[in-house]
């Protein structure tokens, strides 16, 4: 068996968007070992099908000697376990992980969800910020070893376009997949007042403000017989992060119900009547999106970046203008006052998703490559 060592930020984003690959390892002939930060213990949740362990790499780094020590960590544990192939997802593991890639010639894949806020040069700081990020990545895919996975045809343009690597060396694999069975029409719920959803992290850029007030303003227009819900975690650790003070004031004051951060998502995504994403986050292919088309729900998102990868436009959903809370609630009346259109648009969304978004196919995609840079 090979070894590959795959490292990602956070435990909650593996759980929700790696887990089915690291799953996957035992049957593809790969011994798996996760590296990610915990928020809660999970050493000995999935010791039958791969490791998991608690990264050298924190999600934020406390001071610069923290991060000389998580680059020193990391160093070691590739040194003393000799993966055959080293799996890095997100900005940070890239960078670091990348070059104790090329220094040790280990081969390596550099999994872009998102170009985020990283590559978003609107103040001095971050412009050098970029700068520096855009001269390790050149260093990192500079190597013959290394590749790079995109979701949107956008982030890999922007790779392309900086110099970071060439088109050869870029694979682009729409979003996480999903699991089509999970996420599916039979999960609605009847004998409920119809609502409107959005579900996300609590965060501006998100598009939560933008979500609120096209709330409101279809409230103006209809009353209350459609319902305006709001389901995500508070990520304090997020720039645009909004408080939980803010978000009640904010809720209250559009008349939306928030829900806190829910299991239930099958059963919530697939009861809605719309689900709507008003993001202008530097997004991969939002997995929420693709869930949403697995549930047959037609969506609203923005022509956005990751969010337009995600749906058909006029056919599977409808694309606004990013922080356009008026043509936001426009689109949202045109679905609720055409009950055809909604009722095909989630129909097409469902089709989508079996065609394109199937999990299964985007763990065989990450399999193929993994092969391809270790034999």
């Amino acid at each position: 068996m090979k070894k590959v060592f795959m490292f990602v930020n956070v435990d909650w984003f593996f759980l929700s968007h790696r887990l089915p690959i690291a799953k996957a390892a035992v049957a593809n002939n790969i011994e798996m070992i996760v590296y990610t930060d915990f928020t809660k213990d999970h050493e000995a949740t999935f010791n039958d099908l791969f490791e998991i362990h608690q990264s050298p790499l924190r999600r934020a780094s406390k001071s610069l000697l923290h991060l000389i020590f998580e680059i020193f960590s990391s160093f070691l544990i590739i040194i003393k376990g000799k993966p055959d192939l080293i799996h890095a997802v997100t900005i940070k593991p890239i960078l670091i992980l990348g070059v104790v890639a090329r220094l040790t010639s280990t081969p390596f894949v550099g999994a872009i969800s998102g170009l985020g806020p990283a590559f978003v040069g609107d103040t001095y700081l971050r412009k050098l910020r970029l700068k520096i990020i855009i001269f390790v990545f050149k260093f990192v895919f500079g190597s013959k070893k290394a590749s790079v996975i995109c979701q949107s045809v956008s982030d890999r343009d922007t790779l392309i376009s900086v110099g970071v690597t060439s088109i050869e060396k870029v694979f682009l694999i729409n979003g996480s997949g999903v699991d089509v069975d999970l996420y599916s029409p039979d999960k609605k719920l009847h004998n409920h007042k119809p609502y409107v959803l959005m579900a996300s992290r609590m965060l501006g850029d998100k598009g939560v403000r933008e979500f609120c007030m096209a709330a409101k303003i279809v409230y103006e227009r209809l009353g209350h017989r459609f319902r305006f819900k709001l389901s995500g975690p508070v990520d304090s650790e997020s720039p645009t992060f909004i408080s939980n003070l803010d978000l009640i004031k904010l809720c209250k004051e559009s008349g939306v119900e928030y829900l806190g951060n829910r299991t239930d998502m099958p059963e919530l995504i697939a009861s809605a009547v719309i689900f709507v994403l008003p993001s202008y986050y530097s997004e991969g292919v939002p997995k929420v999106l693709l869930e949403a088309s697995a549930c047959g729900v037609a969506i609203v998102t923005t022509d956005h970046p990751g969010c337009r990868d995600a749906i058909i436009s006029d056919e599977t959903g409808i694309l606004v203008k990013p922080r356009d809370p008026a043509g936001l609630a426009k689109a949202v009346l045109e679905l609720l006052e055409d009950e055809e259109k909604l009722r095909k648009m989630g129909e097409n969304g469902r089709k989508l998703a079996l065609s394109n978004y199937r999990e299964s196919k985007v763990v065989r995609q990450h399999y193929a490559l993994y092969w391809s840079k270790i034999t």
